[in-house]
């Protein structure tokens, strides 16, 4: 074998063991390997807690993708382009459909994904068709992926679930700081522009 295939091969393993599912399972097989001792009840107790804690973060996740699908399907781009003058909008656009996205459903990446596919076939009609253009345009769609995390949003419950933090709290504090996050985010987005554009 040449040194050249080594090293694709080389990479590919590394590639394959850095996979998320790998490298869970990898995690999983090393906590059971240094814990031998654990009896039944012990490992029983410790994927009942993990899938009640997993559990409610999966349904909201899949519910969000199939909501961010279901959008994506209804060529929305399409209909805002015809009723809607959106061309003074500009980088806003972008912004809120991804924010939109994100408060309606709670995924950060559907909302992104959705989002940049209403917003692609607009870019002319909003002035983002440059290479800088679509670079702002993207800032904008992640500032707006940003927004109001909240109770849909499987973020929200990770944080929720492993700090301990009531509902009450969490929508006081970390739903606002992420409402100012994406405010702010945009504004240096805008500002950017007007320099770069």
């Amino acid at each position: 074998m040449s040194n050249v295939q080594t090293t694709i091969l080389w990479k590919q393993m590394l590639f394959t063991l850095g996979m998320p599912e790998v490298a869970l399972m990898i995690g999983i097989v090393l906590v059971f390997v240094g814990n031998k001792g654990w009896s039944r009840e012990t490992i029983t107790k410790l994927f009942h807690d993990g899938t009640e804690k997993a559990a409610s973060i999966l349904l909201i996740i899949g519910g969000g993708g199939a909501f961010g699908a279901i959008l994506a399907q209804a060529n929305i781009g399409e209909h805002f382009a015809t009723y809607v003058s959106i061309s003074s909008l500009g980088l806003f656009f972008p912004f809120l459909v991804a924010a939109v996205l994100k408060t309606a459903q709670g995924s950060s990446t559907v909302a992104v994904i959705t989002a940049a596919s209403i917003v692609a076939p607009l870019l002319v009609t909003l002035g983002l068709e440059s290479e800088t253009g679509r670079i702002l345009c993207v800032l904008a769609l992640g500032a707006g992926s940003m927004m109001v995390s909240h109770a849909n949003d499987a973020y929200f419950w990770v944080i929720a679930k492993f700090s301990g933090l009531p509902m009450r709290e969490m929508l006081k504090v970390y739903s606002v700081s992420t409402l100012i996050m994406g405010i702010v985010s945009i504004g240096f987005i805008y500002l950017l522009s007007l320099i770069i554009l």
